[in-house]
């Protein structure tokens, strides 16, 4: 019998409500957590946005529930805006959904401060680490065994259910490393075991919980031999009310349809494998980086890498935002929608890490920016369900399904292995070992916009996560000669810091030519929400005198140079119309007062 308590509000006891256990759990690893759950009750779901559930929490009559050793029980009979915090985690906010096919809702928390997972010690070394959790407890399991079948390698986990171990990475074959297996075993627990993993160098972490079930075999979607891919079609969804506001907020949370509270057995809709009978709630964030390293494979190049982050994080904040009516999550999580293992790689950590918050969007809306393996349009023995191959070979598209046709050359001679839509991931691969390599933005750029010549379907743009609200200039009157301090006030509409952002800035009198200043382009970290950053500007002794509008932009430095390049992505430019006065240096120095002050009486 589980050692835990239940916390049942009395007041959400109506008649026809859905009873379901609700957990709270480190999102690394996986064990219980105490702490509260505040909510309130709606008359229709919104989006899951931290913003909007904390003002409806703050207009509304909020209540709690207490999760003692990470559960608790909920009875819903209609929506509650919940937001779930735990001393040393990032609070999760999200939109609980009741259904009678639903077993219980998992909240995965965040830690302030996660450790970094374990990297290998060299650049041919693959380190594999986690944390094994009873499934049933939610407390650590010490002396579990650990080993990689293929290579006969054993760790066993420590007191706090840690594991570590290093061996020889696999063999990386044309862009494909070796799969691989992984089984974990104590007494009293049927074994679990991850097949199929495809793990370049570095580092790979995975949470295990023993007593659940393993995850499904043949989650790596590039291993050939997945046939389910994810339907064109998109009527029925709901559109959720989202908060107001510029820029392109993305979802604070997405819930995810499992077969076990553990958010481990993958599941999928009806007449997709097994069906989901678990909720489990991640920030977008996590959820990004557990499923990348399963869509795309973590040896591949960076910049394949970061454009599959932008991709993968749009498709999930799309479905966040209009769920099906149905069911008690917003995707499912095998192959029929988005495959999100429980594992995360270093390498696709990183792509997350440069992108936070990046989506695409069309029509100012989230894009459900589609992918498959190989969108050439070529028929061979892969699995290809693309019923418009009429671009031809060299090209992807699917015209019949509103994808236009796109040279592709990188694709040229290879067989179709997906449904033609939106980006081709071996493309991903391919474009960085082009010459010149193209970078993750380009690449965003081809497949979802045609580098901007696109139509139909390839009309997304990246969206914009980076906010300039105010400028000022100081000082607001300055000389030729002189610097002045353009000091801004951002927003990032990201839950994680951006760390790679530049600030650009020129001055222009409204007919004269722009005055630039490259050696001061301000590399600057965004933590999320607001902030206050700064640059220098050095005015040109030559500099004519009259009042000057002032040109700021906030920029992702896309090749990490910290310089300003055409590579680079602008998020916002703002334009303080005349917010300079250039006065004469003659007249500035005629106030200023070089000798020695005599204090003597």
């Amino acid at each position: 019998m589980r050692p835990v308590f239940w916390f049942l509000i009395s007041c959400l006891l109506p008649a026809g409500s859905i009873a379901a256990e609700i957990s709270l759990r480190d999102a690394v690893t996986g064990q219980g957590l105490h702490g509260t759950l505040t909510f309130t009750l709606l008359e229709a779901p919104v989006a899951p946005q931290a913003d909007l559930i904390d003002r409806l929490l703050e207009d509304t009559p909020a209540r709690q529930l207490v999760a003692v050793q990470g559960r608790a029980l909920f009875e819903l009979d209609k929506p509650a805006a919940v937001r779930a915090e735990v001393p040393g985690y990032h609070a999760l906010h999200t939109v609980l959904r009741p259904s009678p096919d639903n077993q219980g809702w998992t909240l995965m928390l965040d830690p302030i401060e996660a450790a970094a997972p374990p990297v290998a010690t060299r650049a041919d070394r693959l380190n594999v680490s986690g944390w094994v959790t009873d499934a049933d407890q939610l407390t650590p399991v010490a002396g579990a065994r650990v080993e990689l079948t293929d290579q006969r390698t054993l760790a066993l986990s420590d007191p706090s259910g840690f594991f570590e171990m290093e061996i020889n990475a696999p063999t990386i074959v044309d862009d494909m490393p070796e799969p691989m297996s992984l089984r974990v075993s104590a007494p009293g627990f049927p074994d679990w075991v991850q097949s199929d993993l495809v793990l370049g160098p570095g580092g790979y972490s995975v949470t295990v919980f023993l007593g659940g079930p393993s995850p499904d075999p043949g989650t790596q979607r590039q291993l050939g031999h997945v046939q389910a891919w994810p339907e064109a079609e998109l009527e029925g969804h709901l559109s959720l009310t989202r908060q107001e506001g510029p820029g392109d907020t993305p979802p604070s949370s997405i819930t995810v349809g499992f077969a076990d509270a553990g958010c481990t057995s993958l599941c999928g809709r009806p007449g997709c494998l097994n069906a989901c009978s678990h909720s489990c709630v991640f920030s977008l964030e996590t959820y990004a980086r557990r499923g990348l390293p399963d869509e795309w494979i973590a040896s591949w190049n960076f910049d394949a890498l970061a454009a599959g982050a932008v991709a993968y994080r749009s498709y999930g904040a799309w479905h966040a935002f209009n769920p099906l009516p149905e069911g008690s999550w917003d995707i499912c999580s095998n192959a029929c929608c988005q495959v999100n293992p429980p594992g995360t790689h270093v390498n696709t950590d990183a792509a997350i890490a440069v992108t936070p918050g990046l989506m695409l969007v069309r029509n100012d809306a989230v894009f459900r920016s589609e992918y498959s393996s190989q969108n050439n349009c070529l028929l061979g023995n892969m699995s290809c369900t693309n019923g418009d191959l009429s671009c031809g070979d060299g090209f992807a598209g699917s015209p019949a399904a509103g994808w236009p046709c796109l040279a592709d050359e990188v694709g040229e001679g290879r067989p179709c292995f997906g449904h033609g839509r939106g980006m081709s991931q071996w493309g991903n691969q391919l474009w960085t070992q082009a010459s010149p390599p193209r970078t993750w933005r380009w690449q965003l750029d081809h497949y979802y916009n045609a580098l901007g010549n696109g139509s139909g379907l390839r009309t997304a743009t990246i969206s914009q996560v980076l906010v300039i609200d105010a400028l000022r200039v100081l000082p607001a009157d300055a000389a030729p000669g002189s610097h002045v301090t353009l000091e801004l006030d951002v927003r990032n509409l990201a839950a994680e810091s951006h760390e790679h952002v530049l600030i650009g800035a020129s001055l222009r009198r409204p007919t004269g030519p722009f005055i630039d200043d490259p050696a001061n382009d301000q590399p600057v970290i965004l933590p999320p929400g607001q902030s206050t950053v700064s640059r220098q500007f050095a005015i040109p002794v030559d500099a004519a005198t009259g009042q000057y509008d002032v040109y700021v932009s906030l920029f992702i430095d896309v090749d990490q140079n910290e310089a300003l390049t055409s590579t680079d992505l602008r998020q916002q430019l703002l334009v303080a119309d005349g917010a300079l006065k250039l006065g004469s240096k003659l007249f500035h120095d005629r106030f200023k007062f070089e000798g020695k002050i005599d204090r003597k009486p």
